[in-house]
């Protein structure tokens, strides 16, 4: 491309000081951009709190056209507000590129381009684009038997920010005698001979063709990485974190990535990755933080935690939800006031059957009580009269329909169904036999009771979290 960076065609000793100069007038046009943002940003911040602190002005309008004007000012001020808080987002973002922005150029018939971690663009003059764009594939995807158009590959290698170093691939024969100040290495083998701190590195400038491929695909489905120990797969999932939140940033701009590591200690390792991609708005957890609200235990025994994340405890927990929908063998006798209502079992049964075509266990529950409401009353409501609502409640509330639906089919919450279960030696025995484990196995899973003889409600293991997520999604 044109612009005014320093051309390679000096002599060789020259060449890393032309590199160097490069590298310069992309953070020295980065730091405009830096500057120019923040002074965006500090003027919708002021704008929002000046909004914010003169609240609604004084008219002669009528009293409802005040509240109209209020409403509407109110609603400017939170515009403002969060039209800044985009703007220091953004500018965040910038500055999480860090000094050493370019790590590779690109030379081929149209020119050369360098390669970062994010694009830097002043009017029609492209400084560097970012490693995630299109324009940027042949960095990655180059190789001598498909040049994808490129001549020549260079890496730039840093040391505290500073360019120390390149190294050169050429891929057409044809321009090597041009090249007269080629080094040596491959990136790769440099990348792995550096000392490294106990943290993890980005690699974004030494990615490999067929890393490249899994890191661009497609969005749609899942993914899986797999490969042995040292093989890249940790770095393949950030790198794609990182292009999904670019090349969706639309779709991901509400919703976000979340990345679940094993342990904090992998999380801290991995913390630096993102924000030195160009990305910052992502959340990591481990996995046993996924469900909130859970007060943890230490670990259970391994033999205890094993099991629980054995795949026969989704058919166990499936069969203990199946085991609390019980289809009703009398009727339902039901008092209003002075009335006696009775719905007969067939009724009843034929309720339940519509209410086994959800899909979701609290879901039936909601259609069983709302048509069993429906039929009660039926009974007792005179069209001259109004009151239907007050009239579902009392039947609602009433201890004979109350009782009928615990009974029959309950509305459960995850933490109510699992200490139900490791709490009831017969409801645990009938599921584990659903699920084909052994009486051995689900005294594992009972939950022990204190000394006064009262259940432990509402206090779970690490290896408790993966049943209480599973029963959501069934609940």
């Amino acid at each position: 491309m044109d612009d005014d960076r320093p051309q390679n065609d000096s002599a060789p000793e020259d060449e890393l000081a032309l590199e160097a100069e490069a590298v310069s007038v992309i953070h020295r046009a980065h730091t405009s951009h830096v500057a120019s943002a923040r002074r965006y940003a500090t003027g919708l911040a002021d704008e929002a709190s000046f909004l914010s602190e003169e609240g609604p002005r004084e008219t002669e309008a009528e009293a409802g056209d005040e509240d109209g004007e209020a409403a509407v000012e109110a609603a400017t001020a939170r515009a403002a507000s969060a039209r800044a808080l985009l703007a220091w987002k953004r500018v965040r973002e910038l500055e999480a590129g860090g000094s050493a922005l370019a790590f590779g150029r690109l030379t081929s018939a149209e020119g050369r381009d360098y390669i970062g971690r994010m694009s830097v663009i002043d009017g029609d003059n492209v400084y560097l684009i970012d490693w995630r764009a299109r324009a940027a594939e042949p960095f990655y995807r180059a190789t001598p038997l498909e040049p994808l158009g490129v001549s020549h590959r260079r890496h730039l290698h840093f040391s505290d920010g500073e360019l120390t170093n390149y190294s050169d691939e050429i891929f057409d024969a044809s321009v090597i005698g041009e090249q007269r100040h080629l080094r040596g290495e491959a990136a790769l083998l440099a990348t792995l001979a550096e000392r490294t701190d106990g943290r993890m590195q980005s690699v974004v400038a030494t990615i490999q063709a067929e890393q490249d491929a899994v890191i661009r695909a497609s969005a749609k489905g899942p993914l899986l990485v797999q490969g042995g120990p040292g093989t890249g797969k940790t770095v393949v999932a950030l790198h794609r974190a990182a292009y999904l939140l670019y090349a969706d940033r639309a779709a991901l701009a509400e919703t976000g990535v979340l990345i679940v590591g094993p342990s904090t200690e992998f999380l801290t390792y991995i913390s630096d990755v993102l924000p030195s991609l160009g990305e910052s708005g992502v959340v990591s957890v481990t996995a046993d933080r996924l469900y909130p609200g859970v007060l943890l235990d230490p670990d259970a025994s391994a033999a205890v935690a094993e099991l629980k994340g054995s795949d026969a405890m989704v058919k166990l927990l499936a069969a203990a939800v199946s085991e609390r929908q019980r289809t009703p063998v009398v009727p339902l006798t039901a008092w209003y006031g002075s009335r006696r209502i009775v719905v007969a079992v067939d009724e009843l049964q034929q309720f339940m059957a519509m209410a086994g075509r959800q899909v979701t266990h609290n879901s039936g529950a909601g259609v069983l009580r709302r048509l069993v409401l429906e039929r009660l009353f039926k009974e007792v409501h005179e069209p001259s009269f109004g009151g239907r609502d007050d009239i579902l409640d009392s039947l609602e509330e009433s201890t004979d329909v109350s009782w009928f639906f615990e009974r029959h089919w309950p509305v459960l919450t995850p933490e109510q169904a699992l200490n139900d279960l490791f709490g009831s030696p017969a409801l645990l025995a009938s599921a584990c036999r659903a699920a084909g484990l052994d009486d051995d196995q689900g005294v594992l899973l009972r939950r022990e009771r204190t000394k006064e003889g009262e259940l432990w409600r509402r206090r779970w293991y690490r290896s408790d979290v993966p049943l209480l997520d599973e029963l959501l999604h069934v609940l």
